[in-house]
């Protein structure tokens, strides 16, 4: 990923379904604007346009989906 022609950082998605579900799994407290911001980083460097965040910290799934708007 280049900032201002700098190279800051590799984004490298967990898992692309299908070639055209960009899949982010986790095990942390709770989905936060961060893991959101993170996915469309992905959903960008990928061209694709639909996302999931999957978190396995609880009992209860906790998932989003997240759409990339052009």
């Amino acid at each position: 990923m280049l900032y201002k022609s700098v190279e800051v950082g590799i984004y490298v998605p967990d898992l692309i379904v299908f070639s055209a579900v960009v899949v982010d799994t986790k095990v942390i407290d709770r989905i936060t604007d961060h893991d959101l911001g993170q996915m469309l980083n992905y959903l960008s460097i990928t061209g694709l346009d639909v996302g999931l965040i999957v978190n396995f910290k609880r009992s209860k799934l906790e998932w989003r989906r997240v759409i990339r708007s052009h």
